[in-house]
């Protein structure tokens, strides 16, 4: 396993990370238990970030990570989120306590190392579901979350950055009060890095890894695998009309050029391909039982894409995997 810093927190990460949404079966069913071994079998591999949410499976996530920590001794680095509601914004302070107070008690834990704000950014609060303006998060959301700081329920604070309104995704992380992104990141759409190519039909990042970079932020990159679609099947039903999904999954299925050597599964192809970004430092794919875990940390010792495949890949994204 590789480690490195995770910016300006200073605090040791690897390079392979947990993603919460699996435990907290947001991508596909688990049990408790399994959840449980998956997380001790990360631990045993090397893993060191988890990255978790009261959203995932309404607390099953903290839960079960809580569990699993009680009893390691392993370094590990934890990170929530806080997802505010429409009528919660009259007293964001109570609000904001009150969720991480919650997280805590799940996890059995006295702090975590890193809270994310887990809303949508857009022009206007309330123009998309849970969903805040740069007002709301340099104002009032900051000072709330300033004060779980102070009070020693968190170290440090971060945004999660996916589909935003982009003038007012990068206000936000532009100011520097925040300490880390979570960045929308994969082999299918990699404009949190790049601007798009002519003619690109996904929705754009806006070019936040560069920035947040520029200010030392910790960059954890999200959604590796387009959830599910980068991986060699569904093991879940998709949701009715999820566009998005039907989208990656036609483009996925051009990419079988890459399973080859010692890559031979499209869920390596696609976290190697995040990993050998070193503008993201951790990636946290969701995992959901100990087969998953193996394969995300052993993917840390295998060899890159080959330059050969990254120019097809590259012919491909240009073209918006059309042709």
């Amino acid at each position: 396993m590789e480690y490195t810093t995770l910016g300006r927190t200073g605090l040791t990460v690897s390079r392979a990370g947990f993603g919460g949404g699996g435990i907290g079966q947001v991508w596909g069913a688990t049990t408790e238990e399994e959840a449980i071994a998956a997380v001790h079998r990360a631990l045993e591999l090397g893993i060191s970030f988890f990255d978790v949410a009261p959203a995932y499976g309404d607390g099953k996530a903290e839960e079960a990570l809580g569990k699993a920590l009680e009893t390691r001794a392993e370094p590990v680095v934890v990170a929530t989120k806080v997802r505010l509601r429409e009528d919660e914004m009259g007293d964001v302070r109570g609000a904001v306590r009150r969720s991480v107070e919650a997280s805590l008690r799940r996890m059995r834990r006295d702090s975590v190392d890193v809270l994310h704000v887990h809303n949508r950014f857009t022009e206007r609060r309330g123009e998309a579901p849970h969903s805040l303006s740069a007002e709301d998060a340099l104002g009032p959301v900051l000072d709330a979350y300033r004060e779980v700081q102070q009070a020693g329920m968190t170290r440090f604070i971060g945004l999660s950055a996916m589909d935003h309104h982009v003038p007012t995704m990068l206000r936000i992380i532009g100011s520097g009060e925040y300490d880390t992104v979570l960045a929308y990141y994969n082999l299918l759409n990699r404009t949190a890095q790049e601007p798009p190519p002519r003619g690109f039909n996904m929705f754009d990042n806006g070019q936040i890894i560069p920035l947040a970079k520029s200010l030392d932020m910790g960059v954890i990159g999200i959604r590796s695998h387009a959830a599910g679609a980068l991986t060699d099947a569904l093991d879940r039903a998709p949701r009715t009309g999820d566009s998005l999904m039907e989208q990656d999954l036609a483009s996925a299925a051009k990419l079988g050029f890459l399973l080859h050597g010692a890559i031979q599964t499209m869920s390596q192809a696609a976290m190697i391909f995040c990993l050998m970004n070193p503008d993201i430092h951790t990636t946290v794919p969701g995992v959901k039982n100990r087969a998953e875990a193996e394969e995300i940390a052993g993917c840390a010792d295998l060899p890159p894409i080959p330059p050969e495949d990254l120019t097809r890949l590259q012919d491909l994204y240009d073209r918006g995997f059309q042709g």
